[in-house]
């Protein structure tokens, strides 16, 4: 067969396939790139090396490998692990989590103690750093919003909630309002969220608000809008929790590159980019995002699956795994559905008990 025997970058055939889900099974093992002798012994693919250094080459030009150096062998790239996962990912047992699980709370515990307890179980079963993020709380509603002035073209956004939180805001305008605009835009702002929930404020569309009398009225409005939406936003925000850091510091590719791993840690300290982040990949279903899908640049070397659990049929928050791009997606991802669901059976039992 010969080296272009697919006509779309795109397509594997299934040899190359078998190649792909080689190299990615043995990188994951290793952490080393992988030549074509190391395919042949550990992997019965019924041909020769120079077979598999031709259609590693191949892929490498499609993209889905990529060489580190001229002498050494082939490591996945981004979009070889995106077509590994969705295509030949072979799901394992997750024996281990289920004797885990066996060690979480009865219901009745707090949702913090839950999510503590079932996180130190998941990254004990994974080898991977386990994350939950509570969900934002978009029923509370917003009692007042207050514009004041502090200078021709600066004002002061406060945004009380119902639950407590008051959240005070600096706005650099860009232009100078009279005080009959500003009490204009602000007693628009107080008709559109005030008494509001979370939720229906999250969804105005700042351009479809009222017509002012000047452009430049518009623009203040707008811009106000959108800064008391990113303020309640920020107030109802949930919690972050994450556990297993360790097993982080101890992946051998973050070990030789200490600066990717700074990077990383950083953003688990920080917690709102990675909630943030997770809030955007909370939907149906496990999602993994892997490498430079990562909207955050610091973990681009790192994985992430993650999934939903519940309350009763209610979506609870976001529960999973961060670790290195060459993460063992086969064993990682029914570890981290069946979390969740234990952890969300014993939420719903505790709220019906």
């Amino acid at each position: 067969m010969g080296r272009r025997a697919t006509s779309e970058p795109g397509v594997l055939d299934a040899r190359k396939a078998a190649i792909l889900r080689a190299v990615a099974r043995e990188h994951i093992r290793t952490s080393e790139p992988v030549g074509s002798q190391a395919i042949v012994e550990r992997y019965a693919l019924g041909v020769k090396p120079a077979t598999v250094r031709n259609e590693m080459a191949v892929m490498t030009e499609y993209g889905y490998l990529t060489q580190p150096h001229t002498s050494a062998g082939r490591v996945p790239t981004t979009r070889g692990y995106r077509y590994y996962v969705e295509h030949l990912i072979g799901r394992a047992t997750p024996l281990r989590i289920e004797s885990y699980l066996k060690r979480l709370p009865q219901p009745g515990e707090s949702l913090t103690e839950l999510l503590e307890a079932t996180l130190q179980l998941l990254a004990r079963a994974a080898h991977y750093s386990a994350f939950a993020a509570t969900a934002r709380d978009e029923t509370i509603r917003i009692l007042r919003c207050v514009i004041t002035p502090c200078s021709p073209r600066r004002v002061l956004s406060v945004v009380i909630l119902e639950h407590g939180a008051v959240d005070n805001r600096l706005v650099d305008l860009a232009h100078a309002p009279t005080q009959r605009a500003l009490n204009r835009i602000q007693a628009i702002l107080a008709s559109m969220v005030e008494g509001q929930p979370v939720r229906h404020v999250l969804r105005l569309d700042p351009e479809q608000s009222p017509p002012m009398e000047s452009p430049a009225e518009r623009e203040t409005l707008n811009l106000l809008l959108r800064t008391i939406q990113q303020q309640t936003q920020e107030a109802t925000e949930g919690e972050l929790l994450f556990e297993g850091v360790v097993y982080l510091i101890q992946q051998p590719e973050f070990q030789r590159e200490v600066h990717q791993l700074e990077g990383v840690l950083r953003v688990l300290e920080e917690r709102k980019p990675l909630y943030r982040l997770l809030q955007k990949l909370d939907s149906d279903g496990v999602q993994i995002t892997i490498g430079e899908e990562n909207s955050i640049e610091a973990l681009h070397c790192c994985a992430i699956i993650s999934t939903r659990y519940y309350v009763g049929n209610c979506p609870a928050g976001v529960i999973g795994l961060m670790g290195p791009v060459r993460m063992d997606y086969d064993l990682a991802l029914p570890t981290v559905e069946r979390a969740a669901q234990a952890l969300s059976d014993i939420l719903t039992r505790t709220m019906y008990a």
